[in-house]
């Protein structure tokens, strides 16, 4: 991958964190049972979307680009007008099969009528993301990375201005009609109503922005684009390559939300009434500081795809070797850093977040190794897909979410459970799909591992900072604020283990050229003496 790829990516994981905390405010409106109806309705926009437009700006702009590089400047042209007729009618369907199968799924799969009316103020947003999206593939088949940088941080800027506003005047309408009709549920329902409304507005001026910034991009290139050589383009050829390009991106997708959404279909059938509250409890309180974390690693994780790609495509197994050890070893210390301060901390950190309950720390404590299990596997599986075996990365992970659903079966028989069945089987079911995948990476780069230095050191490392961080709590947790002992125990501890494995010589020099911020840890390293 080209540099302007890797920082758009990384923007793009980072704009996810972005996203999460957004939620974490539109919580605070909506209360845990009303961000209960409100993810039963993004979870299946977001199994719909999978097939919608997951992957369509890479698919679409690497066809440009191999077109543009060939000189075929009027098959472009083909190409956008076919794709964008293409899309109307993908959106337009997308949009229809959520009003009539969102609104099925969430009555009578997810036994969650309170999601119906969100399904439909929602749907709409199918339609116009999979235009903003098909833009964005015009605009990276240039080379014009800006726009979709831009457009993933504004959207949830976006949303926050308009769904504080939307959200406080269906809220107060909600209010009006659980007075009359003595049911509160109405109240949260609107709430998320509003929120539903701010998703769809904002989502209309990114379209704008989009679109705008194309046809600027558009005007400067059109002069030296008027001759070229033309290839023929046809709509089923458009949609085959369409597809090619997409196909494994939207499987792995599906295959990583599909386990959650059954498993949030057995849980409102079980719970009924009370599943939105619990689903909120477990998803806000744990699931969303986890996938902060997650989406943060997955950043810096990007880097490392394209390189080792890269020299092994070049023959330079060895340097492919290095790199890919040192991304391995990077996100196993940086995935059981962040691990271990959650599971000591957990009751500081969902403070943090704005959430607190006495079940809390039975979930995170736990619960926050998903965090290093899902980071190393997510790593695995893009590296694996870089090197053409997107096949066995399906089947992986179809495996692992039957190994998924049949742990939760088993724990759910248990009553006591409750929404801890979701969170060990999404755990358990992670580990082996992290180590699996890990096993394979191993094998087919290549090379020694060094066991002691890339795991038994940092889990050494990670224990003894656990250590210090659960003494910390139980001394100054009553004294300290959240902030305080987040950020005054939980950093400074984590830089202190950094620390502690530089002065061990747990990163070799030449590791410590490959990864990010790797001459600044060396520099550390010199000046501490030990290298």
């Amino acid at each position: 991958m080209k540099k302007f790829e890797v920082k758009r990516k990384q923007i793009e994981y980072l704009s996810k964190v972005l996203e999460l905390v957004l939620f974490l405010i539109i919580e605070r409106s909506l209360g845990l049972e009303g961000s209960g109806f409100f993810l039963v309705t993004l979870m299946i926009f977001n199994l719909l979307w999978t097939f919608f437009g997951e992957g369509l700006p890479d698919a679409l702009g690497k066809i440009i680009r191999v077109r543009r590089s060939k000189g075929q400047f009027k098959s472009i042209r083909s190409i956008r007008i076919i794709s964008f007729f293409c899309q109307l009618v993908m959106g337009a369907i997308g949009s229809l099969l959520m009003l009539s199968v969102g609104t099925v799924l969430g009555e009578k799969v997810f036994l969650c009528p309170y999601a119906s009316l969100l399904v439909w103020i929602l749907s709409p947003l199918l339609f116009l993301r999979g235009l903003t999206f098909l833009f964005l593939g015009f605009c990276q088949g240039e080379g014009f990375e800006l726009p979709a940088v831009v457009t993933c941080i504004a959207r949830q800027i976006a949303v926050y201005c308009l769904g504080t506003v939307f959200g406080a005047m269906t809220g107060a309408y909600g209010e009006k009609v659980s007075l009359l009709l003595k049911q509160e549920h109405f109240t949260y329902m609107y709430t998320a109503a509003g929120w539903c409304a701010a998703y769809v507005v904002a989502e209309l001026i990114m379209l704008a922005f989009v679109f705008i910034s194309f046809l600027g991009k558009r005007r400067r290139k059109q002069e030296g684009e008027m001759e070229g050589m033309k290839a023929s383009v046809t709509v089923s050829g458009y949609v085959s390559a369409i597809f090619r390009g997409m196909v494994f991106k939207v499987a792995v997708r599906f295959l990583e939300l599909f386990p959650v959404a059954i498993g949030m279909m057995i849980f409102y059938h079980r719970e009924g009434e009370k599943a939105s509250l619990s689903y909120g409890t477990y998803f806000v309180g744990y699931f969303a500081v986890c996938l902060m974390v997650y989406y943060l690693l997955c950043s810096i994780s990007v880097p490392f795809w394209g390189k080792v790609y890269s020299f092994i495509r070049q023959d330079d197994k060895r340097l492919g070797r290095l790199t890919f050890h040192g991304g391995m070893h990077l996100l196993l210390i940086l995935g059981l850093a962040f691990s271990v301060s959650i599971a000591m901390m957990p009751s500081q950190v969902g403070g943090l977040a704005g959430f607190t309950s006495p079940n809390l720390v039975k979930v995170v404590v736990p619960g926050s190794f998903w965090i290093l299990f899902m980071s190393l596997a997510f790593y695995f599986s893009r590296m694996l897909m870089r090197l053409k075996k997107d096949v066995l990365c399906i089947g992986l992970a179809a495996l692992c979410d039957i190994l998924h659903l049949m742990v939760f079966l088993v724990f759910w028989k248990d009553e006591k459970m409750g929404i801890l069945a979701l969170m060990y089987a999404g755990l358990i079911a992670t580990a082996v799909y992290a180590s699996l995948l890990g096993a394979i990476c191993i094998q087919m780069i290549g090379g020694r591992v060094n066991w002691l230095q890339i795991f038994w050191l940092p889990i050494i490392g990670a224990a003894v900072m656990g250590g210090v961080q659960y003494v910390c709590g139980k001394l100054f947790g009553m004294y300290l604020k959240d902030l305080y002992m987040v950020v005054g125990v939980g950093i400074v501890t984590i830089l202190i283990y950094l620390s502690g494995l530089l002065m061990i010589r747990d990163f070799g020099e030449e590791e410590l050229s490959v990864i990010p911020f790797g001459k600044f840890f060396l520099s550390f390293g010199k000046m501490l003496g030990t290298y």
